[in-house]
């Protein structure tokens, strides 16, 4: 299912917990997903809260993802080459027309925060 989600092949994200509106999940920091310091890229830490909030979304909303209207990101420590990082993902909100999420991202072995994120996703329908 996470595949459907991201696209690209993510098997290196475990997931590691969910309920109703949540789903947590983590990850070992690869070269692929660095920038050219070493540490976790920021185009990464995008691609991180807005495909891991969704999946919390799709446990609330019958299986519709949405289209992204807003994603705030603040990067706050970085997270180097080799370590583990947790992605913890929750809906705030599921209104008739948006959802409101917010993703923690942090490190797996001291648990400082990385990075968090918001993401407001449009999931009403349109009548035609």
């Amino acid at each position: 299912m996470l595949k459907a989600v991201c696209g690209p092949d993510y098997s290196l994200i475990k997931v590691v917990d969910g309920a109703e509106g949540k789903c947590v999940c983590e990850l070992a920091v690869t070269q692929e997903l660095t920038n050219v310091r070493g540490m976790l890229h920021g185009g990464t830490t995008a691609l991180l809260v807005d495909s891991i909030s969704t999946m919390a979304l799709l446990t609330k909303t019958d299986n519709i993802p949405g289209v992204s209207v807003n994603m705030n990101i603040s990067y706050i420590k970085s997270a180097p080459l080799g370590s583990e990082i947790v992605v913890n993902a929750q809906t705030l909100h599921v209104g008739r027309k948006l959802a409101f999420l917010t993703v923690d991202i942090t490190n797996k072995v001291d648990g400082s925060l990385i990075a968090q994120g918001t993401h407001t996703k449009y999931v009403g329908q349109t009548k035609s």
